[in-house]
């Protein structure tokens, strides 16, 4: 039997408009490609403020971000996703702004499965993986 990734959406932001209907049907495809652990995630968009206020709290770093992850059990975990930051690297990267925080999504899921980015070998482990499934769904759709 296959296990599912239950996966809660929260737009905790109100400045830029983002199609949710959209992310939560694309997020059911990214479910395909990444089993739990966690079985549960919780997904919050945010803006640049609290996405800051949140960065310097739990890593110190007093910065913009466009997506933090904690994984809090082996079960349970939550992605904060800055949709400011999203909409800047939309523009930079020529996407859309849902398509971007699908692939943001897609990097926070891969932290609390276990992947990690701090060294230059790792990071290049987890953006094939990333950019790898981002090409699956997208064409899917």
């Amino acid at each position: 039997m296959k296990k599912e990734i239950e996966i809660e959406i929260f737009q905790k932001q109100k400045k830029v408009k983002v199609n949710e209907d959209y992310i939560k049907m694309m997020v059911d495809e990214i479910k395909k490609y990444i089993l739990p652990p966690p079985k549960k995630v919780s997904i919050y968009l945010v803006n640049n403020k609290k996405i800051k206020d949140l960065n310097r709290k739990f890593l110190n770093v007093n910065s913009y971000t466009d997506i933090l992850a904690f994984k809090y059990s082996k079960n349970y975990g939550e992605l904060i996703i800055s949709v400011d930051e999203c909409k800047k690297n939309s523009q930079i990267y020529r996407n859309n702004l849902e398509n971007e925080i699908l692939y943001v999504i897609i990097h926070g899921l891969l932290h609390l499965k276990g992947y990690t980015d701090y060294t230059e070998k790792e990071r290049e482990k987890m953006f094939l993986k990333q950019d790898e499934i981002f090409e699956k769904i997208i064409r899917e759709k």
